[in-house]
């Protein structure tokens, strides 16, 4: 078993050694070809570029020992050694080879054909897919017009570009628009931490409180609540009000009913606090504010209280 591995083994060498040699072989055959090639014409040939392509991804270059345009042997070791041994731009080379790829070799035929630059070539290059492949899958006949091709180029390199300059500021604009909700957002927790700060701040004070302290800080805050909402009635809705009754003389138009509905509403809820919380319809306890019964303690002054109430003079 041991010596089946060994011969395997050899032969796996043997076969490398054997494909190495002929790559070489290929490698060297390709390099003549290019050599001559460049002596005859100066545009490089799309078997050539192809031949060229071959070699760069296989990297069929390194080891090859070229005669340099100098004279002198270099052994290859990079792709731009390679070409510039063959007499060859390496940029030159290289957008030969990606021509070759993104617009295919039949469409490369006819640019050489056509006379296109690479100029022409990297515009076509920069189109999106399908608007590249309205070019370049196109059967051109051997009357094609360079002229009526360039022009299709420069119309759809137009339309991309505007496409393009909608599409980037759309993306501003969405990205400015998050940039403002992130801000807001922000400001928003900034907020709610503070008042959560706040109201932590506020339940520890409540708790140090006596309950008649206690007490009136409660109802201090439920006045002033209570102030807001007849503040918003005399306010807004009295206002919205207003402007109904003008509408109503204006045109004709009667809103009573919606009115009526409105203020239902408004003692509907009133309602039911009186009777979640058990209230009398009228206070019949001591109504006096806490700074009269502070300052009058101990006497009762009612009589006189209730007179300034129902406005006489005593």
């Amino acid at each position: 078993m041991t010596e089946l591995t060994m011969e395997q083994q050899q032969s796996a060498v043997s076969l490398a050694a054997k494909q190495m040699t002929q790559d070489k072989a290929k490698a060297y055959e390709v390099v003549g070809m290019l050599k001559m090639g460049s002596f005859t014409r100066k545009l490089v040939t799309v078997t050539e570029i192809k031949l060229l392509k071959e070699i760069k991804e296989s990297k069929q270059f390194k080891g090859l020992e070229v005669i340099s345009q100098s004279g002198e042997p270099v052994t290859c070791s990079t792709f731009s050694e390679f070409c510039e041994c063959l007499g060859m731009s390496y940029e030159k080379v290289n957008l030969d080879i990606q021509n070759l790829s993104v617009l295919g070799e039949d469409f490369l035929e006819t640019s050489q054909r056509l006379g296109l630059g690479y100029r022409d070539l990297r515009k076509l290059r920069k189109l999106p897919e399908d608007a590249r492949a309205e070019i370049v899958d196109a059967e051109y006949s051997e009357s094609a017009d360079k002229e009526e091709l360039l022009e299709k180029i420069e119309e759809l390199t137009a339309k991309y570009a505007r496409e393009k300059e909608i599409l980037e500021g759309q993306l501003k604009q969405s990205h400015a628009n998050y940039e403002a909700q992130s801000k807001v957002l922000k400001n928003k927790n900034d907020r709610i931490n503070q008042l959560d700060i706040e109201l932590e701040k506020k339940k520890n004070h409540i708790n140090t409180l006596s309950p008649d302290e206690k007490g009136g800080l409660l109802r201090k805050e439920t006045s002033q609540l209570a102030y807001n909402a007849e503040a918003i009635l005399r306010g807004q809705v009295w206002k919205a009000f207003e402007t109904l009754d003008s509408h109503t003389q204006e045109s004709g138009i009667d809103h009573k009913q919606f009115m009526v509905g409105t203020l239902a509403e408004i003692e509907l809820v009133l309602n039911e606090l009186r009777t979640a919380f058990n209230l009398p319809r009228l206070a019949d306890g001591d109504n006096r504010p806490e700074w009269l019964r502070e300052d009058f303690e101990g006497k009762d002054y009612s009589a006189e209280f209730n007179a300034i109430k129902n406005g006489e003079n005593q």
